[in-house]
């Protein structure tokens, strides 16, 4: 994953009853301790789109572009 790449979460790919909430990467959270594990990304839609910016674990995040390929 990289600055500037559209993502969704995990979750709700797997639970088709809820709408896809689509972010952007837009930057990388650094830490010692971590490893880089987490990104910073805003929401376009759904509850996380009033925020600035949302801390988010890679883990829990999927590329867009690997959904539409999963699907077709």
């Amino acid at each position: 994953m990289q600055i500037g790449d559209l993502v969704t979460w995990k979750s709700d790919v797997l639970n088709d009853k809820v709408p896809l909430e689509y972010g952007v990467i837009i930057g990388i959270f650094r830490s010692s301790k971590r490893n880089n594990r987490c990104v910073w990304v805003k929401f376009g839609n759904g509850q996380h789109a009033h925020r600035d910016r949302t801390l988010c674990s890679i883990d829990h995040l999927v590329l867009v572009e690997d959904i539409k390929q999963k699907r077709t």
